[in-house]
């Protein structure tokens, strides 16, 4: 029988798309085979790395790939491929994935960039662990992870036992973008007394320099687990940039806490913070504008559960006192609209609110007066507090303060019980009574069913699909609930 011609045209295009789908793999053992297996992959290809030693491995990682065939440089078997001396990897080509390495107890010699840099776009680091790669003196700089690029994730890792300086994971203050940490268990960064800049994530970006537009690095950090994660003690997630999403992570017994420390239009979202009375531990800093801190749990904070930092006027001096920074820029931005609700707040060594957070801070060479104002407060549970459960200082009217004024702030639906000495704010907007909560079995607490805040709150969050436990704002019956994340739930399979 003759085949016609159509046919065999659709055999043989059939046959090219069949074979441009074959993913080659190739198992190297050297560094030199690596390398040569770099330069020659296809895009789909798959390199594997022999399990062993690889010591002073400079991996450029350069691959051709494309977003439906991405490139993948694995080890043979997760964790068994360690990578110590001066080992560091570098993405320099988009559509890559590296799954599986084990960077362990080596260190870069000099201060540098990173151990990982994402230098390229839409990559992938996955199951992968960085554990005490340190240098031998503290004082040599260089990050863990560094986002050179845009559209990247970093998933299922795990990074422990970094003791010197930088943070562990850097975002760059120009062209990163849309980077993305999730499921990652950051465990056992040591505190440093006075070594300032050793947060944990330090979010550069667009509005850094509080420029004036609305950009931003839109980077996401969820569903991470930092664990005795105290890093430089204050900022375990310091966001430096605008727009901003940290949502549903959890924090045991770790110095510091999340921190919106420039830039405006953040959000905190859904993240547990379980200080376990661990010494200097707190719950959610912010400074500057159009923040949003929704359903999140604070417990047993060392110090204050949410703090809105007072905002440092900088437009002149208003005493011959005042000693402005090098930089052109104010110390704190003044925190405005932002809005704060559904919050959980128990048990807190400090203040369950500071409104107005370092007022007067040394002035007069600071000139931290410009208090917070035009932010909303709605149904919040502020309960058993050691300090007052809201805290606002007495505003400064002398001069040369007396010029200064402020739009109010606005609290509805909100329930506090406890310490409610020195409460300033109007009792508009505050219902004192016991919340009733429970303690369950994980050591959370729940709303009794005779809690009062069921049903208390405003209309507008009565439908919130995932909360925090204790939001106020329920429907009788209608709780849906997340839990803390532990470490059966994050890093690599392999390391668990």
């Amino acid at each position: 029988m003759k085949i016609k011609p159509i046919y065999l045209l659709f055999v043989f295009f059939f046959f090219i798309i069949f074979c441009n789908k074959v993913k080659a793999e190739v198992l190297v053992s050297t560094i030199p085979e690596l390398n040569q297996a770099i330069a020659a992959a296809k895009p789909g290809d798959v390199i594997t790395m022999k399990d062993g030693i690889w010591h002073d491995a400079n991996i450029n990682f350069n691959s051709k790939a494309t977003m439906s065939a991405k490139t993948t440089l694995r080890a043979q078997n997760a964790g068994k491929v360690i990578l110590n001396g001066s080992s560091k990897l570098i993405f320099s080509a988009p559509y890559l994935i590296v799954d599986g390495l084990f960077f362990k107890e080596g260190a870069l010699t000099q201060s540098s960039n990173s151990v990982v840099t994402f230098g390229s776009a839409y990559c992938r680091l996955t199951n992968v662990a960085i554990v005490n790669y340190n240098p031998l003196t503290f004082d040599t700089k260089y990050y863990w992870v560094y986002f050179q690029g845009s559209y990247n994730r970093m998933d299922h890792c795990v990074f422990k036992g970094k003791n010197h300086m930088q943070p562990v994971v850097q975002n760059d203050e120009e062209n990163s973008l849309y980077n993305n940490v999730d499921s990652c268990y950051i465990k056992d960064i040591p505190y440093i007394t006075d070594a300032n800049g050793r947060e944990i994530f330090r979010i550069f970006g667009y509005g850094h320099a509080d420029q004036t537009g609305d950009g931003g690095a839109y980077f996401t950090i969820e569903y991470n687990l930092f664990d005795h994660a105290d890093g430089e003690g204050t900022e375990i997630v310091s966001l430096k940039s605008n727009h901003n999403l940290v949502q549903y992570n959890t924090v045991i017994s770790s110095r510091g806490g999340l921190v919106g420390r420039r830039g405006k239009n953040n959000t905190f979202h859904g993240n547990f913070i379980l200080g376990q009375n661990y010494a200097g531990s707190t719950g959610i800093r912010v400074a500057g504008s159009n923040h949003r801190v929704t359903n999140n749990y604070i417990a047993d904070v060392a110090e204050d559960g949410l703090r809105l930092i007072t905002g440092e006027y900088y437009e002149k001096s208003l005493t011959d006192k005042f000693a402005p920074k090098k930089k052109a820029l104010p110390k704190y931005l003044q925190v405005k609209g932002g809005y704060f609700a559904n919050n959980t707040i128990v048990n807190c060594g400090g203040y369950g609110i500071d409104i107005g957070f370092a007022y007067k801070n040394q002035w007069p060479s600071l000139q931290m007066v410009l208090f917070p104002e035009d932010n909303h407060f709605e149904n919040n549970i502020v309960y058993n507090t050691k300090a007052p459960v809201i805290h606002e200082p007495e505003i400064d009217k002398k001069a040369p303060l007396d010029g200064f004024s402020f739009k109010p702030n606005y609290f509805s639906k909100n329930i506090v019980f406890g310490n409610t000495s020195s409460m300033r704010s109007t009792s508009e907007g505050f219902k004192v009574v016991n919340p009733m909560l429970k303690l369950n079995k994980s050591g959370l607490y729940f709303m009794d069913n005779l809690s009062p805040a069921i049903n208390f709150g405003s209309l507008a969050f009565q439908n919130e699909v995932i909360i925090a436990p204790g939001q106020t704002g329920l429907k009788a019956n209608s709780k849906t609930q997340i839990f803390p994340i532990s470490a059966d739930q994050v890093g690599p399979k392999w390391w668990r």
